[in-house]
């Protein structure tokens, strides 16, 4: 095997940070652009590199308009974007979500459950405790000084 070829299999350096994002039942243009600029409002001010972890696991539905919205904020974030982890069982979200993955510059992981989503995680190398707290709101920020 070439050196490019081993290079390609390697799995993406562990983030300095973990965000958390919970997605609501019904995605559409509005409520994606609210809460990316809420992400973008609690990151703005965070150093070191994120893995983004999404939650679709209670999402029924999803519009263009909110894959658009996170398009946008994969482009703004790619180069402290580590590697995205998600969780959508839904097949119409699902779809919407490797739209946005295909244009994405970092690795995503899609997933039907939660537990793969989860195993996932622990075979990178997240501790479980950095993950598996349950959301007070849409958003949660684990910084885990990996810096």
């Amino acid at each position: 095997m070439t050196r490019a070829a081993l290079e390609s299999l390697k799995a993406p350096p562990l983030a300095s940070c973990l965000v958390f994002i919970k997605h609501p039942e019904h995605g559409d243009e509005f409520n994606g652009k609210a809460l990316c600029d809420q992400i973008r409002q609690l990151l703005k001010n965070q150093p070191g590199t994120f893995c983004f972890f999404h939650d679709g696991t209670g999402m029924v539905n999803a519009r263009i308009g909110y894959a658009s919205a996170f398009k946008e904020l994969d482009r703004e974030l790619a180069e402290r974007t580590t590697e995205v982890v998600c969780a959508i069982p839904g097949p119409i979200p699902r779809m919407m979500l490797y739209t946005v993955a295909t244009i994405a510059e970092k690795p995503w992981a899609i997933f039907r459950t939660r537990p793969e989503a989860e195993l996932h995680m622990r075979m990178r190398g997240y501790d479980a405790a950095d993950y598996t707290q349950p959301l007070e709101g849409m958003l949660m920020l684990k910084v885990l000084g990996r810096f």
